[in-house]
């Protein structure tokens, strides 16, 4: 059991650098092919990646004593919950526009609560983002260029999303990806996650 911290920042470090990527990969193949079906399983594939690499980077600032990375880490995790079981919703989409059933999507997209309770709560995660940002900004352990845009990324995030800009989307997951690579590098470089810090003498409230 004493290697288990060990293997899971392996295993978190491995997701960090796949998740922005697989993201990324699946905007591509919205973008070139219009392939809606196909997009939403990937980007299912990305939010679930994205899970182990914010509990890395949550437990890696935490072992630091950056209280506030607990509630960015819970809140991003649960932004992915959301934006992972919403890539259904988009798949039903996608289904009945190939069958020709577009007015039914219509219908759907104008209905509040289904809107409310699986797109609105996916801002969860960009907002977790932008706290676990501060708190690396603060806690100094990447360059202070990597916490700056993994903010810039998340802010782009549904602003490209939600609007619709190609420049946005892919502006977001190249800045999302360059942090979380970084990030990946910095979690699979660490032999204990407490140890290698030394004692967590900065406290982020």
């Amino acid at each position: 059991m004493n290697n288990a911290p060990h293997l899971f920042l392996r295993i978190a470090g491995i997701c960090s650098i796949l998740a922005p990527s697989v993201m990324l990969a699946a905007d591509s193949v919205l973008l070139l092919t219009g392939r809606r079906f196909e997009w939403t399983i990937i980007l299912w594939l990305a939010f679930v990646l994205f899970v182990p690499a914010i509990f890395g980077l949550t437990y890696l600032l935490a072992s630091r004593g950056s209280r506030l990375a607990v509630v960015g880490g819970a809140s991003a995790f649960f932004g992915c919950m959301a934006g992972a079981s919403m890539q259904v919703l988009f798949r039903v989409y996608a289904v009945l526009d190939e069958i020709g059933s577009s007015q039914t999507v219509v219908l759907l997209r104008g209905i509040g609560k289904l809107a409310a309770s699986t797109q609105m709560i996916g801002i969860f995660f960009p907002a977790g983002l932008l706290i676990l940002a501060a708190c690396l900004y603060r806690g100094r352990i990447v360059n202070p260029l990597v916490p700056v845009s993994l903010a810039i990324g998340a802010i782009l995030f549904p602003m490209g999303r939600v609007a619709g800009l190609m420049v946005g989307i892919f502006g977001g997951d190249l800045l999302l990806t360059g942090a979380f690579v970084i990030v990946g590098i910095r979690l699979l470089s660490a032999k204990e996650p407490a140890a290698t810090e030394g004692v967590a003498t900065q406290r982020a409230a």
